[in-house]
């Protein structure tokens, strides 16, 4: 006897969507954040959403902008609705901007000194590829300045035992370009990969987390949804599964 089984009855593995408590930043190591667009800005929501919830706990943040996009309007629509005075909490967070690439540099060589007065328990840089892929700078230098803030964010991160997030571009576009991030992708213990995928007609965005292995659609992913929606979802998974933490060992784990 044979049985017709069609493969419709059984769900499809690309249908699941990812478990956000999963990934969530940890401390002591750095965590990248890839995606699409330049350097990676489909991926920039998540650094967003995890900013303002630190902010909200209370901790202080520094925002390291390699990419000169930086927009305070995102981190106030994390916010839930219902907080009062939400801007007051845009004072916890400190931006530093980079028009070069030895600006950049300085910058990262100055956040030890900065977090002995903030104490800070989250760093992110947004786009540290971006600066050294000037034309003026040859790569051997760009290369060496590069390695160099890499190396000191992992030290940050590890003697301080905070999170540092960076966020890139998933694929590079040149030699040039991957050579710089595959100088990155060596210092990061943490990985959030998302690329959009179409699905009978929708585009879903595509998650594949390391170092858990975990991957999967990102829930009720759509091109409108906000980022008040997407802090609202991760904060919400993560109370439900761990209602007797605070929200400070939500954010970070250890």
């Amino acid at each position: 006897m044979s049985y017709d089984v069609s493969r419709r009855h059984y769900p499809l593995v690309q249908e699941r969507t990812i478990d956000e408590r999963l990934i969530i930043p940890r401390k002591g190591g750095i965590y990248r954040l890839c995606g699409s667009g330049f350097a990676g800005k489909t991926m920039r929501q998540y650094a967003e959403a995890w900013t303002a919830m630190a902010l909200m706990n209370g901790q202080y943040v520094h925002w390291i902008d390699g990419a000169c996009r930086f927009n305070p309007a995102r981190i106030l629509r994390c916010f839930p609705e219902a907080l009062p005075e939400a801007n007051y909490l845009l004072h916890n967070l400190f931006v530093g901007r980079g028009f070069t690439v030895h600006q950049f540099a300085s910058l990262i060589q100055r956040i030890t000194s900065e977090l002995s007065i903030t104490a800070a328990k989250l760093i992110v840089v947004d786009g540290p590829v971006v600066m050294h892929l000037d034309t003026q700078v040859k790569e051997r230098e760009a290369r060496t300045l590069l390695k160099r803030c890499m190396a000191k964010l992992t030290e940050v991160a590890e003697q301080n035992d905070i999170a540092v997030i960076v966020i890139t571009a998933a694929k590079a576009y040149s030699k040039r370009h991957k050579a710089l991030l595959d100088i990155v992708d060596k210092q990061c213990n943490q990985k959030l990969l998302g690329k959009r995928k179409r699905q009978g007609g929708v585009a879903k965005m595509w998650l594949v987390h390391q170092p858990s292995g975990s991957s999967g659609f990102r829930e009720q992913w759509s091109e409108q949804e906000t980022l008040q929606q997407t802090y609202s979802r991760i904060l919400h998974q993560q109370l439900c599964s761990d209602q007797g933490q605070d929200i400070n060992e939500l954010i970070l784990l250890d």
